[in-house]
């Protein structure tokens, strides 16, 4: 009986601090976030990327953002904020084809969406 009494109160204790803190979600795993690249529209120099966190299990989003660039330019932004939905403006870019996939993270990890193409027109010309 000594040893059982331990065990006993301990099942009751975990059994308090569950029901006094709502929905029971102790069985669930968490899970890095689930992200969608939605758009990536050109304006003059600079693209407006946009982005949406469908899904981030059990974990809070840490940050979003933006991976971009072409042939020679790597680039990254995040968004001032790590909500669900998201959008970044890039720097001045040159004219070209570019590439722009989004990112989310969270305590689990990090995702990235699909990759997006968009052209920059030669703004000088215009």
């Amino acid at each position: 009986m000594k040893k059982l009494l331990p065990i006993l109160l301990l099942a009751t204790l975990v059994s308090i601090l569950t029901a006094s803190c709502g929905e029971d979600r102790s069985g669930e795993q968490p899970f890095p976030p689930t992200v969608q690249t939605l758009s990536a529209v050109a304006e003059g120099p600079r693209a407006t990327l946009a982005g949406l966190v469908t899904a981030s299990p059990n974990s809070s989003l840490k940050a979003c953002g933006f991976k971009y660039g072409n042939d020679t330019l790597r680039a990254e932004i995040r968004a001032a904020e790590p909500l669900p939905s998201f959008t970044a403006e890039t720097d001045s870019l040159g004219a070209g084809r570019y590439f722009a996939v989004a990112y989310a993270q969270n305590g689990m990890g990090t995702s990235y969406g699909d990759t997006l193409y968009f052209t920059v027109d030669d703004v000088a010309n215009e």
